[in-house]
């Protein structure tokens, strides 16, 4: 059972707090209890979540600590970054990837997506759309939650990142 003031990661919404612990009627369904999520970084978004849903409660995650982020920071250069050419399949590979919830896969996706992208432009085209939604949407995931764990705003999480992998490189 999640804790009012908790932090956990939530499908594609990234970092919430559960603001809340309630019952609900939504529509005919009937009363329900819910967790109420809000993002940590739109507080505009509140997600009602069924405490009795399986399937939800599977997207609901609890944070990396500060020493599994540092872990996995470290592991960043080796992470495996192999391109699949198909693109129906690198769609539902990435797709899947993102509903995991899998960090290291995470990492190893964005990799992917940041040297293809990288390559695609270098010969004067622009990466695909749906490629570029995936890596938007994986960087979120990262960095959201990499910031409310190290205590920074999103945007400072990538330069934090690459500092590390100099000064370790």
């Amino acid at each position: 059972m999640l804790k009012i003031g908790e932090k956990v990661l939530y499908g594609a919404a990234g970092a919430c707090t559960v603001t809340d612990i309630c019952t609900k009627k939504f529509g005919d369904a009937g009363e329900r209890e819910y967790y109420v999520l809000v993002p940590v970084y739109d507080s505009r978004t509140t997600l009602y979540v069924p405490v009795d849903n399986e399937a939800l409660q599977a997207k609901i995650r609890k944070l990396l600590s500060a020493e599994e982020i540092d872990a996995l920071i470290s592991s960043m250069p080796a992470a495996e970054s192999s391109w699949i050419s198909d693109e129906k399949a690198r769609q539902e590979y990435f797709k899947n990837t993102l509903r995991s919830g899998d960090r290291r896969a995470l990492i190893g996706m964005t990799k992917s997506l940041y040297v293809h992208r990288n390559k695609v432009l270098k010969m004067g085209r622009k990466p695909h759309m749906a490629d570029e939604r995936m890596f938007k949407e994986a960087e979120k995931l990262i960095c959201d939650e990499f910031a409310v764990v190290l205590g920074m705003e999103p945007g400072e999480v990538l330069p934090y990142i690459m500092r590390r992998l100099e000064a370790k490189g």
